[in-house]
This record gives structure tokens, C-alpha cells and sequence, in this order.
């Protein structure tokens, strides 16, 4: 089933084109990574794909089109996680993610748990580190039953243990059929979970395909750097150690 479906999607901003004619449809219970240096665009094709900046082309949520929902539609069908919030209303996490769930409260115990913030729940969020509230916001989204996640850089603030955490949980959301659209920039962490990507560089173009576009050669003309094969991903070309 088709969750997303994007057709000749072009993005503006400031006068300069990011993203040019995209066509991509996302399926039930698949993740796909967008990629690609900073201020190419990614962050600006998911606030498109949310409606919450112009756009060009039709987007289609489940069947229907963006501007056919209104915010109420758009809310049942697609969630959202980028920067941190404010913490200027002094909520504690609890009071963050009753919020989130929108008065069924009965999953926050079981998702704080999952994302190691029990014991967190009666702190405000000021209190917290970047990497705490990160995983605050992380279980926020979690709370919210619709069946398309946009997800600017989940993994930001998060130190390794929590970063491996969170790519484990998109992979057991994908299995229970999230359909996932996430900016990453660690290219280990896309390989190990996208199914298809969207390769973003700026000028306008964004090619879209499967995970085996992620290819030396490839990557390596996207973010104007040269990539070498690091295990099982790929990683910066520093040289001989001197």
C-alpha cells in the first residue's frame, strides 16, 4: 500500500532551487534516507512533504492529496520530529509526551522505558542534556499512531549507545508498518536501515532509488568528498596517518 506519493515535487527557498521535479512513493512499512550535504535541501523536501512550506507538484498522503487534507487530516496521517523544541512553557517530560499522545496516556510508561527516559518523566525538559531531550522527543513520536513518520535527524545529541538504540527502534517500526521519510548523516546508519534513498545536492537535482545507490562513487560526487569502504559502509578518505 502507498502511504507517499510525490509527483514533479520542486522546492524554493530564497530564490534558489533545492529540489527539482522529484517523483518517489514510500510503501507501508518502509524507511527511506535522504541524504546529502548540508543546506542541499533535505530538511526543506520534508517541510514540503508536511505542507508547512510551499511547493511545486502533487503530494499524496494514502491516497489523497496534501492540499485536500487541512491540518486536522494531516495530523492523522503524518507525524513529525526535527529540531528541539522550545522549553520555555516548563513542562516536565511526562507533561511532554501527554501532550504527544493526546490523552491515551497508557503507552508512555512502556515507550519511556524503550528510550531510557523513566526515570526523567518528572523532570522539566530545561533540566535536561540535548541528548535527553532528544530521546524525550524520539519517545514523543513514538506516541503518535499514524502511518507516516518525517524525521529530520533523529540520531542528532545522541552519544553511540543511544544512536545504535534509535536506529534499532526504526527498524521494529518498520516491521509493525511505519512508513518512515528521515534525514541522516552518517551513512553507516543509512545503510543499515534504509530501504530506498533520495539523494539531495543543492543544485536542484534529487534522485531517488534503492539502498544500492549508496556507492563509493556515487557518494562521493554527492558530498564533493572522496569515500572509502569502511566495513560495511562508507566513510571520509583522511589519508595516511602521519
Amino acid at each position: 500500500m502507498s502511504i507517499l506519493k510525490v509527483d514533479s515535487l520542486s522546492v524554493q527557498r530564497g530564490g534558489h532551487v533545492l529540489v527539482d521535479a522529484l517523483d518517489f512513493t514510500l510503501q507501508a512499512g518502509r524507511i527511506c534516507a535522504v541524504l546529502g550535504p548540508n543546506g542541499a535541501g533535505k530538511s526543506s523536501l520534508l517541510l514540503a512533504i508536511a505542507g508547512l512550506i510551499p511547493f511545486q507538484g502533487r503530494v499524496e498522503l494514502a491516497g489523497r492529496s496534501l492540499s485536500a487534507l487541512g491540518r486536522a487530516g494531516l495530523a492523522d496521517r503524518v507525524a513529525w520530529q526535527g529540531d528541539l523544541p522550545s522549553v520555555e512553557f516548563g513542562l516536565t517530560v511526562h507533561q511532554r509526551l501527554e501532550l504527544a499522545a493526546s490523552g491515551d496516556t497508557g503507552g508512555i510508561a512502556s515507550i519511556a522505558g524503550e528510550m531510557e527516559i523513566g526515570a526523567l518523566l518528572g523532570r522539566p525538559l530545561g533540566e535536561l542534556s540535548a541528548g535527553e531531550r532528544q530521546r524525550t522527543e524520539l519517545a514523543a513520536l513514538m506516541l503518535r499512531d499514524v502511518p507516516l513518520w518525517l524525521m529530520d535527524e533523529p540520531t542528532a545529541h545522541l552519544d553511540l549507545r543511544h544512536q545504535v538504540q534509535c536506529i534499532g527502534m526504526l527498524r521494529r517500526r518498520r516491521q509493525q508498518g511505519r512508513s518512515i521519510l528521515v534525514v541522516l548523516h552518517d551513512l553507516a546508519q543509512a545503510m543499515a536501515v534504509a530501504d530506498h534513498v533520495i539523494l539531495v545536492d543543492g543544485q536542484g537535482h534529487a534522485a531517488y532509488g534503492d539502498a544500492d545507490m549508496l556507492d563509493a562513487g556515487r557518494l562521493s560526487q554527492l558530498y564533493a568528498t572522496p569515500l572509502c569502504r569502511q566495513g560495511s559502509g562508507f566513510g571520509p578518505d583522511y589519508g595516511e596517518k602521519r
